[in-house]
């Protein structure tokens, strides 16, 4: 297999990426051998979407998992939307895996959406991450566009929790979210920065469907480059990608 930057292994590794044998019809990639832990970062919740957290819910009620000691630290939350606004990501969080499982509330964290101080709600949320001993593992998604979290394609890599200006696709995308009405959609976001997610133990991303093979390809199979943000994992050491045979279909 050859791409833009060369000759690839016939088992598709590249950039020590590592292509590993379909188990329940996905598919999956990974950097590193490391196991992970306690700490969780929550991904955004349109990517990797409810799926993951269906299934921990389902693992929990069977008795497979506990929440008990867990920490999560969610990797953004917008700016301007009250926690319990249906469409933020408090709200979703809630509904669809902690007011499900057994974790404590006081392990539960987000950035803090209603501060109007976007450098003390950011200098805040680093210092949670910091408090907790960094994260274990991260659950990431992306974008159409390459974005992690609300990491927007740029000229640099941000590094820590910052204040973002979401891009016009990325608002015409959550737009659906929001009664399809644009003016709805929040125009900023806190969002855990590139570092933060870099110092991650381990990272695990989750992708579904023909859309998103596109920007597999162009992320994992191309040029690091913070126009591309999620590119920056070809060099995690412990980065896995997991997709359907759509999703993967381009690699």
């Amino acid at each position: 297999m050859k791409d833009e930057r060369g000759v690839c292994d016939e088992d598709h590794s590249c950039k020590g990426l590592r292509r590993h044998v379909p188990q329940g019809g996905k598919h999956y990639f990974r950097t590193g051998h490391h196991e992970a832990q306690l700490r969780a970062g929550s991904g955004h919740r349109r990517n990797p979407g409810r799926g993951p957290y269906q299934q921990l819910v389902e693992w929990y009620n069977k008795g497979d998992i506990d929440f008990s000691e867990v920490t999560t630290v969610n990797l953004d939350e917008y700016r301007g939307l009250p926690k319990d606004h249906p469409e933020s990501y408090w709200s979703f969080m809630h509904r669809h895996l902690f007011d499900h499982v057994n974790i404590n509330p006081a392990r539960i964290n987000l950035p803090d959406g209603t501060n109007p101080d976007a450098d003390a709600a950011c200098a805040q949320y680093n210092q949670i991450i910091h408090s907790v001993g960094g994260i274990d593992l991260q659950l990431l998604g992306i974008g159409n566009d390459g974005h992690i979290g609300f990491n927007e394609p740029g000229e640099a890599f941000e590094l820590e929790t910052h204040c973002v200006d979401l891009t016009q696709e990325t608002i015409e995308a959550n737009k659906r979210f929001f009664d399809g009405n644009v003016d709805l959609v929040p125009k900023q976001a806190y969002t855990m920065g590139i570092k933060t997610i870099m110092q991650a133990r381990k990272v695990l991303m989750v992708v579904n469907g023909t859309g998103k093979a596109e920007i597999v390809k162009k992320a994992f199979f191309g040029p690091v480059t913070p126009e591309v943000p999620a590119s920056i994992l070809q060099m995690h050491p412990d980065f896995i990608l997991v997709g359907d045979e759509e999703a993967l279909s381009l690699i």
